[in-house]
C-alpha cells in the first residue's frame, strides 16, 4: 500500500491530527507512506486568515515546522510541493494571472476549471464581498495570490501523484485552493482518497471515501497528537477501535501492530 498525505495547512485543521493518527498505524503495518509538505512555496493558502494582517514572514517556517513534526511523529518520509515546481512554472503563472484584468478574473479558467469556483469559498472568508466588480486593491491582490497557488498545487500535485503513484491519499477538507488542486488530480487519474474534514455543529471529523461517497463520522479530535505515545501497542483499546473501524470503512482492514 502506498499513501499519499496532503495535509498542507499543519495544525490549522481539527482533523489533520486524525490523518496522521492513521498514517502512523499504517506505517507500523508496513505500508509506504509519504507526506507530500507544503514549504512555503505558494504565495497563498488558507492558513493565511489565521494573522490579522495576514501573512507574516514567520507564517510559513511556523507550518512548515508542524508539518515536520506530524511527519516525525508518524513516522513518515516527505517530499516537498517545491520539488515539484520548476521557476519557469512559476514565473509563467505569476504573468499570466498578473496580465488578466479585474473585470475578467472571475471567469479566467485553468485547465478546465473555473478559478473563481475553486478559490470562493477561501475568498470569501477573507473578504465579505457582494460583488466581484468593485474589488478593492487589497482584495484583488489577494485573489490573484489565491489563483497563482491554486495553478502551482496543481501543477505539483500532478507531478508528485505520476511520479510516486500512491494508492490512496489521505487530504483535508477541500474547500480550499490547496485541497482542490490535490483532490483534482487524484479525480484525473481516478485514484481513491479519503477526505478528512471538520463538522463544527456536531464537533466530530467526517471522512468521505472518495470513489462511493460514503462517509464515516467520529468524534475523535486529536489537537496535540505529536505529545502523544507514538507507538500503537501503547494506544487505549478505545483509541486503537476507532482505527480499525475507519481502516475498514475505508476498504484496508487492520491486523494486530507485530509486536
Amino acid at each position: 500500500m502506498k499513501l499519499a498525505l496532503f495535509s498542507p495547512y499543519g495544525s490549522l485543521h481539527h482533523e489533520g491530527g486524525l490523518i496522521y493518527l492513521l498514517a502512523n498505524y499504517l506505517v507500523k503495518q508496513g505500508a509506504d507512506v509519504t507526506q507530500l509538505r507544503c514549504d512555503g512555496a505558494l504565495p497563498a493558502c488558507g492558513r493565511d486568515k489565521k494573522h490579522p494582517s495576514g501573512r507574516t514572514p514567520f507564517s510559513c517556517l511556523e507550518c512548515v515546522g508542524e508539518q515536520k513534526a506530524l511527519a516525525s511523529w508518524a513516522g513518515v518520509r516527505a517530499r516537498e510541493l517545491s520539488s515539484f515546481i520548476a521557476p519557469d512554472d512559476l514565473l509563467t503563472s505569476a504573468q499570466w494571472i498578473s496580465s488578466v484584468s479585474g473585470g475578467d478574473l472571475s471567469r479566467i479558467e485553468f485547465r478546465g476549471v473555473r478559478l473563481w469556483h475553486v478559490c470562493e469559498d477561501e475568498f470569501r472568508s477573507r473578504w465579505p464581498v457582494e460583488n466581484m466588480e468593485r474589488l478593492t486593491a487589497a482584495q484583488e491582490r489577494d485573489l490573484r495570490g489565491l489563483y497563482v497557488a491554486y495553478v502551482h498545487a496543481t501543477v505539483s500535485s500532478e507531478r508528485f501523484i505520476a511520479s510516486w503513484k500512491p494508492t490512496l491519499s489521505f487530504l483535508t477538507a477541500t474547500s480550499e485552493p490547496l485541497a482542490n488542486a490535490y483532490l483534482s488530480q487524484i479525480r484525473r487519474v481516478q485514484s481513491e482518497a479519503a477526505i478528512f474534514s471538520y463538522d463544527a455543529p456536531t464537533e466530530s471529523i467526517v471522512v468521505e471515501a472518495l470513489s462511493s461517497g460514503e462517509r464515516y463520522s467520529t468524534p475523535l479530535l486529536l489537537p496535540n497528537i505529536a505529545e502523544m505515545r507514538a507507538d500503537p501497542r501503547t494506544w487505549a483499546p478505545e483509541l486503537s477501535a476507532i482505527v480499525h473501524e475507519m481502516l475498514s470503512f475505508l476498504g484496508h482492514g487492520a491486523d494486530i501492530v507485530p509486536a
